[in-house]
C-alpha cells in the first residue's frame, strides 16, 4: 500500500519530490488493471474539494443559547470556511431557533439561515 503507516501530518511535511517519489514506488508494480482502475477513479477526484471538519468551540451561553462553530480545512490544514450553528431556547428549555451562518475563510458571512420552532405543535419554519 502506497504511503503505507504515514500519518496525515507525515504527507503534509513532505515534499512535492518525496511524494512523487513515493507515488512512483508504491505504483511500479501493481498490475496493468489496478493502474487502470486508479486512473479512473483519479478522473473524478478533487483533490482541492478534500475537506477536513473540526469542532472548534461549542459554548453554553449563560442566556440559555448554545453556540457551536465547525471549522473547515483543506487538506494540507488552511483554513476554508466555517459554520456557525446557534440555538436559542424556551423558558420551558424547548429549542425557540436554529440559526446555521456559513463562512468563508476570512469569517466573512455567506448565508444564514434561521429555523423558528414552536411550542404549540406547529411545524418549524424557515425564516431566513
Amino acid at each position: 500500500m502506497i504511503f503505507e503507516g504515514l500519518t496525515l501530518q507525515d504527507l503534509r511535511d513532505a515534499t512535492h519530490t518525496e511524494l512523487m517519489q513515493g507515488i512512483h514506488f508504491g505504483l511500479v508494480n501493481y498490475p496493468k488493471k489496478e493502474l487502470c482502475e486508479i486512473m479512473w477513479a483519479m478522473k473524478t477526484m478533487d483533490p482541492f474539494g478534500m475537506k477536513i471538519e473540526t469542532l472548534k468551540m461549542n459554548h453554553n451561553v449563560p442566556e440559555g443559547q448554545l453556540i457551536r462553530i465547525n471549522e473547515t480545512t483543506d487538506i494540507l490544514g488552511t483554513k476554508t470556511g466555517s459554520t456557525r450553528t446557534d440555538w436559542t431556547y424556551y423558558p420551558t428549555g424547548e429549542v425557540d431557533t436554529i440559526t446555521t451562518t456559513e463562512l468563508d475563510a476570512l469569517d466573512q458571512v455567506i448565508s444564514t439561515q434561521t429555523i423558528k420552532h414552536f411550542t404549540d405543535g406547529r411545524q418549524p419554519v424557515i425564516l431566513s
